[in-house]
C-alpha cells in the first residue's frame, strides 16, 4: 500500500485560510454556542474564544483536550461526534454555530449532518471543511477525503436550510438553518421558563447641559430605564458635573471641553460601564429621552436582540424642531436611525478614537445589527432657538461650514413639519403648542447672534486688585499671560482707590478692569475692609462660572490653573501652594525661600525649577487664600467676603467688623467657614505652585493721590 501523499502547509498557506474566514463569520454572528467536531490543536477553536459565550470541542483523540485554551467558556469532549449526541439530548443544548471537520469521509460527514441539525437554533450556521479539494491529491482520505461528495448531496435539500460552498480549496460549505427568509419572521418557540431580566447601563457625555434645560429632563425620565447612569462630563462649568454627582456614582470629569475627541471619550465611557457587567449598553445624548413605551419594551428588545445572535437595536430619532410638539421631516431631519441598543459582548470597543467630527458612535464590534421603531428617541437639540444657535456656533467653531454641515442646522427656506403623537410622549413633556413659523435666513442668523456671546462667554473670571503700582501691574499681567491658557477666561483688574496713574496707563493700554471706589468714610476705616469689599465688587462683575482671585505680587508656574481646576471635585474651593518670599512669616503648607522681594529682583528661572520640584499630584484640607479658585455659585450663595476682619466670637453670617487693634479673625477665614457650614471645603492643590513676594504693592514706592484727596488725610 502507498503512502499518503503528504503536502507541506509553509508552502501551502492558502489551504489554512478557512480559519480566518470562520473566526470572521463568529465575530459578526456571536454565537451563543459553538460546538467544533475535531477539533486537532484547536488552531480554530481558541481564536472562537472571543466570541462566543459557550464553546464545546469533540474529539476522539484524548491529546487534543491538552491544545485547548483554559476558559469558564471552553469544554473538552473526549468522544466520538455520535456518542456527543447523547449529551446534547440530556443538555438541551441548542447550537448557534457548527464546525464539522471530523472523519471527512462520506458517510460520516453526512451522518454529523444529519444527526446535529436538529441541535441548531434556528437560522443557525453549519459550517463543513474540506468540500473543495483543489486536485486529486487532495481527495485522500488524510486530507479532504470525499466530504465534497456529501455536500453534494446535502445541497439537493432545500426545505430546511440553505447551502453555498466557496470553491476555494480545501473548500467550505456554509449552510443556515432556516424555515423563512428572515430571521425575524422565524416563527418562535415559546419558553416556559421565566424570562431573564437583562442589565441596562445608560452612558451619556455631557457639556454645560443646564444652561440648556437639558439635564433634569434627561435624569428624571431616562435614569429609572437603566439599572445604572455612567456619565462622562467634558469640562462643564455651569453646574452640569455638580448635578451628575448628586445622581449617579459614575461620573468622570474631563478637564477641558474637547467636542472633537467625542469618540475617545465614548471608549472611556463605554470601560467604565463594562466594569459593572451590564448586559447592554444604551447610548443617549442628555438632549434625548425615549418615548413613552420604553420601559415596557427594552427588555423584549434585549431579548429579541439574544435570540436572534444581534450586537445592536437601532431606534428612529424624532428631531422637535423649535418647540416641544412639531418634528422636522424635510433637509435629512426624519431619516436618522442610530444603535442605541449595544450588546455586551467580548472585546467589545473601538477600533480607533481619533478626533474628528461625524465618526461611526457606536463600537466597532457591533456587527449585526436590527431596527425597531417600538421604541423611538425624542431628540431636543433642535426645540429651542437657544439649542440651535448653541449647536450652530459650536459646530461653527470647529470648522463645519456649507448647507449640509453646517447651515442645514438653521435653514428654514424648505421647513416642513408634522404634529409629534401626544401618546410617544413620556408623561409630563407633552405641551400643546402651536406649530413655529417658518424664519427667513436673515432672521436666523440674527436669533444665532443673540446666542454668541452666551456660547462663547468665558467659563473663568481670573481677578487681581490694583490701586498704586504700575510696575506691578505690569509684572501680574505679564505673568498671567505667560503662564495661563487663557482660552474661556477673562482676566481683569479691578482698580481699587486707585491713582490716576494706574487707571491712565489701564486705559491707555486697553487693559481690561473695572473702577471701584469706597465712599470716603469707608477710605478711613482699616484698609483690608476696602480690599475685601473690592473683592466682592469683583465677583458681580466676573462673567464665568468660576472666580479666581490673586494677587498682585505674586508669580506662576506652568500649570497653576489647570491644577487648581484639576483639584476642584464640585464641593470644595481649591488653593494654590505657596511659596513665600520670608518678608512675613508664612502660614499652612507656605514654603519660605527667597525668589526675590520685588519684581526687579524676582529670580524667576530659579523659582521654576524649584517649582517642578516641589510640584506633587495631592489635595489636602486648609491652607493660604490665594490664589482661589471657587464656584461664584458658592461664593454668591454665603455672600462673598465679610466687609473687613470679624471681632473674635460674632455671628459669622451677621458679623462683627474689627477695628484696627481688635481682636479679630481674617475675612478669608470667615469666608471659609460660611462656605464649610454649606458643605464647600477649602483645600490646597500641591501641584498648583505660585511665588508670593507679599506687600509688593504696599511696601512699594508710588503715591496715593486719589486715596489721600478722597480721605483728607496727608500722606
Amino acid at each position: 500500500m502507498e503512502s499518503p501523499q503528504l503536502i507541506d502547509l509553509n508552502k501551502y498557506k492558502g489551504l489554512t485560510w478557512h480559519e480566518d474566514f470562520i473566526v470572521h463569520l463568529a465575530s459578526i454572528i456571536r454565537p451563543k454556542v459553538y460546538v467544533e467536531l475535531g477539533i486537532y490543536h484547536c488552531a480554530l477553536f481558541n481564536r472562537i474564544i472571543p466570541y462566543a459565550e459557550e464553546l464545546i470541542g469533540v474529539d476522539i483523540n484524548s491529546e487534543a483536550g491538552q491544545y485547548m485554551q483554559i476558559s469558564h467558556k471552553t469544554r473538552f469532549v473526549h468522544a466520538m461526534t455520535q456518542d456527543f449526541i447523547k449529551q446534547l439530548e440530556a443538555e438541551s443544548i441548542t447550537i448557534d454555530m457548527l464546525f464539522i471537520d471530523a472523519d471527512h469521509s462520506r458517510e460520516a460527514v453526512l451522518q454529523d449532518f444529519r444527526t446535529y441539525l436538529p441541535f441548531v437554533s434556528p437560522h443557525g450556521i453549519i459550517l463543513l471543511h474540506d468540500v473543495h479539494p483543489g486536485n486529486e491529491g487532495l481527495i485522500h482520505p488524510a486530507w479532504c477525503g470525499t466530504a465534497y461528495l456529501a455536500a453534494e448531496e446535502l445541497s439537493r435539500y432545500r426545505d430546511e436550510y440553505e447551502m453555498m460552498t466557496i470553491p476555494a480549496s480545501p473548500g467550505l460549505a456554509i449552510c443556515r438553518k432556516r424555515q423563512t427568509q428572515l430571521s425575524w419572521q422565524e416563527p418562535q418557540r415559546v419558553n416556559q421558563d421565566i424570562k431573564k431580566r437583562y442589565s441596562i447601563v445608560c452612558i451619556c457625555q455631557i457639556y454645560n447641559e443646564l444652561i440648556k434645560g437639558n439635564l433634569e429632563r434627561f435624569v428624571k425620565y431616562v435614569k429609572p430605564l437603566a439599572d445604572a447612569l455612567v456619565v462622562y462630563d467634558d469640562g462643564s462649568t455651569d453646574g452640569s458635573y455638580e448635578y451628575m454627582l448628586t445622581q449617579t456614582p459614575y461620573v468622570i470629569r474631563g478637564y477641558h471641553n474637547d467636542f472633537a475627541n467625542e469618540i475617545s471619550h465614548k471608549q472611556i465611557l463605554l470601560q467604565e460601564a463594562l466594569k459593572l457587567s451590564p448586559d447592554f449598553i444604551l447610548w443617549l445624548d442628555a438632549d434625548e429621552v425615549l418615548t413613552a413605551n420604553a420601559s415596557d419594551c427594552l427588555q423584549s428588545l434585549c431579548s429579541t436582540c439574544i435570540e436572534n445572535n444581534n450586537d445592536g437595536v437601532v431606534f428612529h430619532e424624532i428631531n422637535l424642531w423649535r418647540s416641544h410638539t412639531f418634528r422636522r421631516l424635510d433637509s435629512l431631519y426624519d431619516v436618522g436611525w442610530f444603535v442605541r441598543l449595544w450588546r455586551v459582548t467580548p472585546g467589545m470597543g473601538y477600533e480607533e478614537t481619533r478626533p474628528g467630527l461625524h465618526q461611526r458612535p457606536y463600537p466597532s464590534s457591533i456587527k449585526r445589527l436590527q431596527w425597531t421603531d417600538s421604541v423611538q428617541v425624542l431628540h431636543y437639540g433642535f426645540s429651542s432657538k437657544q439649542r440651535l444657535a448653541h449647536k450652530y456656533l459650536v459646530y461653527q467653531s470647529h470648522g463645519q461650514s456649507g448647507y449640509d454641515m453646517l447651515d442645514r442646522l438653521i435653514s428654514e427656506e424648505q421647513l416642513i413639519l408634522e404634529r409629534v403623537p401626544r401618546e410617544l410622549f413620556p408623561e409630563g413633556l407633552w405641551i400643546d403648542e402651536e406649530q413655529p413659523i417658518p424664519l427667513t435666513w436673515e432672521e436666523s442668523l440674527a436669533y444665532v447672534e443673540d446666542y454668541r456671546a452666551e456660547v462663547f462667554k468665558p467659563q473663568f473670571s481670573i481677578i487681581c486688585l490694583i490701586y498704586k503700582s504700575i510696575g506691578w501691574l505690569k509684572f501680574v499681567y505679564e505673568q498671567v499671560l505667560k503662564y495661563t491658557d487663557m482660552n474661556r477666561k477673562e482676566f481683569f483688574f479691578v482698580a481699587n482707590d486707585a491713582t490716576d496713574e494706574v487707571l491712565a496707563y489701564l486705559r491707555e493700554n486697553s487693559i481690561p478692569h473695572y473702577e471701584f471706589n469706597n465712599s470716603s468714610e469707608q477710605l478711613l476705616e482699616w484698609y483690608v475692609n476696602n480690599v475685601y469689599r473690592a473683592y466682592n465688587f469683583a465677583a458681580s462683575k466676573a462673567k464665568g462660572d468660576f472666580l479666581v482671585f490673586i494677587n498682585s505680587d505674586m508669580a506662576f508656574s506652568p500649570g497653576w490653573f489647570d491644577n487648581l481646576w484639576i483639584s476642584y471635585n464640585g464641593s470644595n474651593c481649591v488653593c494654590s501652594r505657596l511659596v513665600e518670599s520670608g518678608k512675613l512669616p508664612s502660614g499652612t503648607y507656605g514654603i519660605e525661600k527667597d525668589f526675590g522681594r520685588t519684581y526687579n529682583t524676582y529670580q524667576e528661572e530659579q523659582f521654576q525649577t524649584y517649582a517642578r520640584f516641589i510640584a506633587i499630584p495631592r489635595v489636602e484640607n486648609g491652607g493660604l487664600f490665594m490664589p482661589l479658585l471657587i464656584r461664584k455659585q458658592h461664593f454668591d450663595m454665603v455672600e462673598g467676603y465679610p466687609e473687613g476682619q470679624v471681632v473674635i466670637g460674632s455671628d459669622i453670617f451677621n458679623p462683627v467688623i474689627a477695628r484696627w487693634g481688635e481682636a479679630c479673625i481674617s475675612g478669608d477665614t470667615v469666608l471659609m467657614q460660611k462656605l464649610k457650614a454649606q458643605g464647600i471645603v477649602h483645600q490646597t492643590a500641591f501641584n498648583s505652585i505660585v511665588y508670593h513676594f507679599q506687600w509688593g504693592e504696599k511696601d512699594s514706592k508710588g503715591t496715593r493721590q486719589s486715596f489721600f484727596l478722597k480721605s483728607g488725610k496727608e500722606e
